[in-house]
């Protein structure tokens, strides 16, 4: 992979987000990976002038087209929320769908003579027929990115994910949950629970094309774009 190659980051504020993107700046795979978020990530390791930060409104893109031109050949997409986080169903919606299907377009609009590829971070159990808030809008965001039109996409299904932090003004059921995560990892290791770290490993791994593992998950659309589709196991596999 050439370490002339550059990317753009959508979520690098997140759980995933922020491992992944230290992760790839320590690696040094990219010359440039620009963020696009509503606030900058700090970060003073390795590689910080490969870091370029916009910060925009994902309530008004349109206002912000040109953050999204450059020549990108990598997207990484982090992007997202639960609905507790959210407020309300519509707001969840909002936010982890409407967001992601808009930059993806946008993104594909400002840079429409560049193979890109795609890296998408959804969860296990996405399907745009559930009748589960949070796996229907994962599977209706699955669903339309592969209608934009990227050269290619790769779909990330993690199972619960797991962070060694917190964030700050939790609930006490969003405690209880991550206290259950951490019981149910201990009692079935990566059965059910993966590191955020591991998340972002694969993520970046796969991008990079280092992974190495037979029998991809993958499928060609008749608009030409090819999907990878990489479940909680595989996940494990490449990222550990």
């Amino acid at each position: 992979m050439s370490a002339e190659r550059s990317a753009l980051f959508l979520g690098a504020t997140g759980a995933v987000g922020k491992t992944l993107l230290v992760d790839l700046l320590k690696s040094g795979s990219y010359k440039t990976i620009t963020t696009i978020g509503r606030r900058e990530f700090e970060y003073t390791g390795p590689n910080k002038e490969a870091l370029i930060q916009k910060v925009v409104s994902f309530d008004n893109l349109d206002d912000h087209k040109e953050a999204f031109a450059g020549s990108y050949d990598t997207v990484f997409c982090t992007l997202g929320t639960t609905k507790a986080e959210a407020g309300s169903a519509e707001n969840f919606v909002k936010i982890d769908k409407d967001y992601v299907i808009n930059a993806a377009k946008l993104i594909k609009q400002q840079n429409p003579s560049v193979d890109i590829q795609f890296l998408y971070c959804s969860s296990t159990g996405a399907n745009a027929n559930s009748s589960f808030l949070y796996m229907k809008t994962k599977g209706e965001i699955e669903r339309e990115l592969a209608e934009v039109g990227f050269n290619k996409i790769a779909i990330f299904r993690p199972g619960f994910l797991k962070a060694d932090r917190v964030r700050a003004n939790v609930s006490y059921f969003e405690i209880l949950f991550v206290f259950l995560i951490s019981l149910l990892d201990y009692i079935v290791p990566k059965k059910a629970v993966v590191h955020v770290d591991v998340v972002g490993r694969a993520m970046r791994k796969v991008a990079t094309e280092e992974a190495e593992y037979e029998d991809p998950d993958i499928i060609i659309l008749d608009n030409g774009t090819l999907i990878e589709t990489i479940n909680h196991k595989r996940i494990h596999e490449i990222g550990d």
